[in-house]
This record gives C-alpha cells, structure tokens and sequence, in this order.
C-alpha cells in the first residue's frame, strides 16, 4: 500500500508508515487507507490501523433492480462496520425502484459520494452528498441528516432542516429528492 502523507510503499498490514512514521488510518464504512477523522470518499469515520484491525468488518449487500424497463438486476456489496446492535438493524427500501439499503452509522447517502452511490447514480435529482445517517448507541436510535442537498429530504412528506437530525422511526417514509423509501427497523 502507499502511505497518504510520503507517498512510499509500505507493507500492507502496517499501522505506521515504516518512511515517515504517520499513522494509518481506515474508514469503517469504505476500509479505504486515508489520513483525518472523516473519510473523503464517503464520509465514514477513520479509524486507526490499531483499531480497525480488531474489529470485525461485516459485509453490507444493497440492491437496485430496474422496475421500469427489466433490465438486468444490478448489485453494489460494500463493507462496513455497522454499530448498532442486531436488533437495531435500519432497513431503508423502495419496493418498486428496487431499492433496499442497510444502515451503515455515519454513511452518507448521494449520487456521487458514500456507500450507496451505486445504488443512487442513476437518480438525477439526488445530490452527490445528499444526507448522512446516524446510529446513536446510547439512546439506541437512528437518524438521518440532510446535507444541505438541492431538492431535498422529507420525513414522513415534512421537509427536513439542512443539517438537523431526525430520528427514524419503524414504518415512516424518508424522501431524498424525488425517492421516497420505507424505513424499517429491526
């Protein structure tokens, strides 16, 4: 792997860069090597190489099928780190596009950045960085955030402040621009 500070090769189970010394980080969300505390791929939390090579990483699988015109089902697999206990799992999903996303806490949601992007690039009207979800472990709780996008987020159809959380609740509906998707959890 290439150090993000020296740029030289190091081995790739390295916790410090054995040239400059810095420290490794990985995103919990993407596990791409990166420097910071937010990952600028998709905004997931960097972790130190120490502690990412604890923790075990567990397989997220989103689908999109193409309601409209049959095409071939298209499948996006990212791996995450996903905190909230079993019984807090957040399922957001849209029957007729297709659309069945879980929960990652700190993923974001856009056409262009986070892990769902696969699943959201076909969808013009959502933002490349379009809202963030959020998993609260001590009131054991999910949240979405809009991120200040173009055409906006709606819980259960009432618009969303930019940057306010707002906690899901099982059975609502979340609207990000023209997408609106169930929300679950189980």
């Amino acid at each position: 792997m290439i150090c993000p500070k020296c740029k030289a090769e190091i081995d790739t189970d390295s916790c410090y860069c054995d040239q400059c010394g810095q420290e490794m980080r990985y995103c919990q969300s993407c596990r791409k090597l990166g420097k910071g505390n937010r990952c600028t791929a998709c905004g997931g939390r960097m972790v130190p190489a120490i502690e990412y090579f604890k923790n075990p990483v567990l397989p997220v699988t989103s689908e999109v099928n193409s309601a409209s015109s049959g095409d071939e089902q298209e499948t996006g697999a990212d791996i995450a780190t996903i905190k909230a206990p079993a019984s807090m799992r957040l399922v957001l999903s849209n029957g007729q596009l297709g659309i069945t996303i879980e929960g990652v806490d700190g993923a974001v949601i856009g056409r262009r950045h986070g892990i769902y992007q696969s699943l959201f690039s076909r969808f013009p009207y959502v933002s490349g960085r379009h809202a963030q979800l959020h998993f609260d472990p001590n009131m054991n709780r999910w949240s979405i955030t809009d991120l200040h996008s173009s055409n906006g987020s709606k819980y259960n159809d009432q618009p969303l402040l930019p940057g306010k959380p707002c906690i899901l609740e099982n059975g609502a509906t979340i609207q990000l621009a023209n997408i609106t998707m169930t929300v679950a959890i189980i």
